[in-house]
């Protein structure tokens, strides 16, 4: 046999190789792009899975970009609330233990308003006991529909409001358990806030069971 010829089998076998490979390649991509758009189709409705679902919305700054718009409320409008306005959404996302992100539906449209709670400091993050209070609040509404009376705006454009889950205050709530002090300076007639941080001290309940915790507004002031 030439060389012709036993070239003839050795060519066959690598174009075999090389179909092989391409029709793996192929394969791996078209099983990955199903995955990804099964994975979509998930993330799109989330907020049809019940709790299973909305759970996962704590952990969305872990997931990469594309996933995230994928959330509910991924690709919502930037909202703009006014004074006295009264706001009905779901809680997608809870940053503190005083701010928390909230998507409403609005002529059907999706709109986001970030949310910071009136009358109420919870610790920074980055503070003692910020996490505790953090998971405190993403215990009691994330992923739960509630009502804010928006109160007025901040410097930052946040609506600051009063948020209800059904009948239960939730910036009370906050106080009494201990995750959060009284802001007096922006709410000086909130009595029932004060009387519920007076008992939380008593009872040395969350972040009072520190001898000494930190004014957020001190520590925001110190690490400016």
């Amino acid at each position: 046999m030439g060389k012709a010829g036993k070239a003839a089998p050795a060519a066959k076998s690598a174009a075999k190789k090389v179909s092989k490979w391409a029709f793996g390649k192929i394969f791996k991509r078209s099983l990955l792009m199903i995955l990804l758009i099964a994975l979509g189709g998930v993330l799109f409705n989330l907020d049809r899975l019940g709790n299973t679902g909305l759970k996962l919305l704590k952990y969305k700054e872990y997931l990469p970009g594309f996933v995230v718009k994928m959330l509910p409320g991924g690709s919502a409008e930037n909202g703009a609330a006014n004074s006295g306005q009264i706001i009905e959404g779901l809680v997608i996302e809870i940053y503190d233990g005083d701010t928390l992100t909230l998507l409403a539906e609005e002529n059907g449209v999706e709109k986001k308003y970030k949310v910071r709670f009136y009358g109420i400091d919870a610790p920074e993050a980055a503070q003692a006991y910020g996490i505790e209070a953090r998971d405190a609040l993403r215990g009691k509404i994330l992923g739960e529909k509630v009502r804010v009376t928006v109160m007025s705006l901040d410097r930052y454009g946040r609506s600051v409001g009063k948020v209800m889950l059904g009948s239960r205050y939730i910036n009370l709530e906050m106080v009494a358990g201990g995750n959060a002090w009284y802001y007096r300076d922006y709410a000086a007639a909130e009595r029932e806030l004060d009387e519920a941080e007076k008992d939380a001290r008593k009872r040395r309940l969350g972040l009072w069971k520190s001898n000494a915790p930190q004014e957020p507004w001190l520590y925001r002031r110190e690490n400016k």
